[in-house]
């Protein structure tokens, strides 16, 4: 199932500020600052739990699964992203806020996006198609038509006994 990816703006157009993006902007520098503050208090993590979060979180995500989005930043700056292909705005969930690589605002809430496509196409699927014919294999006990109208008959027959007898 692919998902409709939407737009928000024209990043490469001009782009006047809202109230909203400067609200949200000013909310997202209060949130890195206080979480900068938290984590410089925090303990070092070993390289063995550093490990055991890695294996948590998996394999990195393969390459089909990602989407490409070209972004307007706060501070004007316009990138390109890649956020997973599954989501149809890059700006949903923790993925709202950039570092900018030219400016070096961080965090730049992201104020425009448009989708540019997928970053590399899906693997050929591994099925082959449809055999011709049936793969299954007959049952042990073939037997021929005729046996099978015989023992049909001879059920009919029995089951026409039973009816009487109720």
């Amino acid at each position: 199932m692919e998902a409709e990816y939407l737009c928000h703006g024209v990043p490469l157009a001009d782009y006047q500020l809202t109230r909203a993006d400067r609200s949200r902007q000013h909310e997202a520098v209060q949130v890195h600052e206080w979480l900068q503050r938290h984590v410089a208090q925090a303990p070092r993590w070993s390289d063995k739990r550093w490990e055991q979060i890695q294996d948590l979180l998996g394999p990195p995500t393969p390459a089909w699964e990602l989407q490409r989005w070209r972004l307007r930043l706060y501070c004007g700056h316009v990138i390109e992203a890649t956020r997973l292909r599954k989501n149809p705005r890059p700006d949903g969930e923790f993925g709202d806020k950039e570092r900018c690589p030219e400016c070096g605002l961080d965090p730049a809430v992201i104020v425009a996006f448009e989708p540019l496509g997928p970053v590399a196409a899906p693997p050929p699927d591994k099925r082959s198609r449809m055999p011709s014919h049936s793969t299954r294999k007959p049952p042990g006990d073939r037997r021929s038509k005729a046996e099978l109208v015989a023992e049909n008959k001879a059920l009919r027959v029995e089951l026409d006994a039973l009816r009487n007898q109720a």
